[in-house]
């Protein structure tokens, strides 16, 4: 098997226990998610199956879309309401106040990640330390946000945006410096990643659905779809034998990212050279 699965995510699992399902379900031993989901988070969670895993860091700059709810007036540690409320305010904004200050929000930011993240600190996880109430810092990271749209007020305190942003942003510290700039506090209620590069939500299939699934391998989508911006090439059986063997063929031009075929089979992604193929990713099973 080799390809990517949509899957639709549901609140109150992580990310990795929907990997550990597909794992089983699928019965393959390469397998992984393009991107965390917390699990107080919905939405799509693109899955790698087989060697597709190996084309994670083709994913690395695509953007991300978010339905997100702030509540106002509180925060907690975790900046989520899974968390224990560490502050809070009676300072409520208006839709207005909100509105006056998000754009400084938008653009290249250097953000805070939460201290409850995955973040690598000295070989262990941010989560873990914070867990523990060990003391540590995290260094800001600059991230992007093309899009933070104020859609609508639900209730006093609670306020439902739009985010499009660039991979390895954190929702929950972006309401947290929201909030900052307004000078109270906020706690993320409900996340929903709503686009993942390619992958949308009106063709995600629910986990659910996957699981109750006789033949679930129908449903894996093919790299060269994901990916349609890459030109595909076939090599002929000399040329695929002597790149089997680590050898450098003369090819034409090869001006982006390519798919190499061979015999209809996919094989590998080569990257853009003038005069030889050259492999940088090997697809085979």
């Amino acid at each position: 098997m080799l390809g990517f699965i949509n899957v639709y995510k549901p609140s109150g699992i992580t990310s990795n226990a929907v990997v550990q399902m597909l794992k089983k379900k699928l019965n393959v031993k390469r397998i992984g998610h393009l991107g965390t989901l917390d699990p107080l988070a919905c939405g799509v969670l693109p899955i790698a199956v087989g060697k597709a895993t190996r084309l994670f860091d083709y994913f690395l700059e695509k953007q991300k879309r978010y339905d997100v709810v702030f509540d106002f007036g509180y925060t907690t540690d975790t900046l989520d309401t899974d968390g224990v409320v560490s502050d809070v305010s009676t300072n409520i904004p208006t839709m207005l106040e909100i509105n006056s200050v998000i754009g400084k929000l938008i653009g290249k930011i250097e953000q805070m990640p939460p201290k409850f993240s995955a973040k690598n600190v000295a070989g262990r996880r941010a989560y873990e330390m914070a867990r523990n109430g060990e003391d540590f810092n995290l260094q800001p990271k600059q991230v992007e946000i093309f899009e933070f749209e104020l859609l609508e007020q639900l209730a006093k305190n609670k306020f439902r945006f739009t985010v499009l942003c660039s991979s390895g942003t954190y929702i929950r510290s972006l309401g947290r410096d929201l909030a900052s700039l307004l000078g109270t506090y906020a706690c993320m209620s409900f996340l929903e990643r709503v686009e993942s590069g390619v992958f949308t939500r009106e063709k995600a299939i629910s986990l659910e659905d996957l699981m109750s699934m006789e033949n679930p391998e129908t449903v894996i989508i093919d790299p060269t779809e994901v990916f349609s911006s890459y030109n595909i090439i076939e090599i002929n059986d000399r040329d695929y034998k002597a790149l089997r063997n680590g050898l450098v063929v003369r090819h034409d031009p090869i001006e982006i990212n390519t798919f190499v075929k061979h015999n209809g089979k996919l094989i590998a992604v080569a990257l853009p050279n003038k005069y030889q193929l050259k492999l940088d990713i090997n697809l085979e099973e």
